[in-house]
């Protein structure tokens, strides 16, 4: 599993089918929903099979096993979230407007979802590692699809390495907040952490020392 981030990242950048799939949007709804209720470790392919109503041989030609859909799961979550990011932040022509909004967005995001927060909570053995020591595949895929982000947006003079430090730091600051949610200001509320990142962040994605 040590490579499934970079891999999720890979496949998430890529462009999605043009034609939909519903058969396969109603195997990963159920497993979503099974999962969020149940958890990853508890939940089989036959609960699963029943939830999505069909036959578990059939699921069975599409995922080989459990770990398969769990990734299957996890890339459409995350093309999910790539997708509405963009629609949030695209709108907006001031590039600093741009990375405000998108760190908002991603935070609520994150410490909204509820089969991560699931995970946390009932299964922390089987998540915290791919995010705290054995993180390194999580942290370097994230820095390098927001330093390839940031490139795009920011109009200064930074290298392509001064950018990958600013990635860093922001990828780690999510994951702080993800994972000791406490703070000395409401992040939960939108404004409040709207106006912590403009204080707080701008200075770091814009590098105005500001």
């Amino acid at each position: 599993m040590s490579d499934l981030t970079a891999r999720l990242m890979l496949a998430a950048a890529t462009p999605t089918p043009t034609e939909p799939d519903p058969a396969l949007d109603a195997v990963a709804d159920a497993a979503l929903r099974q999962f969020e209720l149940f958890g990853v470790t508890r939940s089989t392919m036959e609960q699963i099979s029943r939830r999505a109503k069909i036959a578990r041989v059939t699921l069975y030609r599409r995922f080989p096993g459990k770990d398969a859909l769990v990734e299957a799961v996890m890339l459409r979550e995350l093309r999910r979230f790539l997708a509405e990011l963009d629609r949030v932040v695209k709108p907006l022509d001031d590039p600093e407007e741009r990375l405000v909004d998108g760190f908002v967005f991603t935070l609520e995001a994150i410490r909204g979802h509820r089969l991560l927060q699931r995970l946390l909570e009932s299964e922390p053995e089987a998540i915290l590692p791919h995010l705290t020591t054995q993180g390194a595949p999580f942290v370097t895929a994230a820095r390098e699809f927001l330093a390839a982000r940031l490139a795009g947006d920011l109009e200064d003079d930074r290298t392509p390495a001064e950018l990958v430090a600013v990635a860093d730091v922001v990828v780690r600051l999510l994951l702080s907040y993800l994972l000791t949610p406490q703070a000395p200001v409401d992040l939960d509320d939108h404004e409040t952490a709207r106006a912590f990142a403009l204080r707080y962040l701008r200075p770091i994605l814009i590098g105005d020392g500001a």
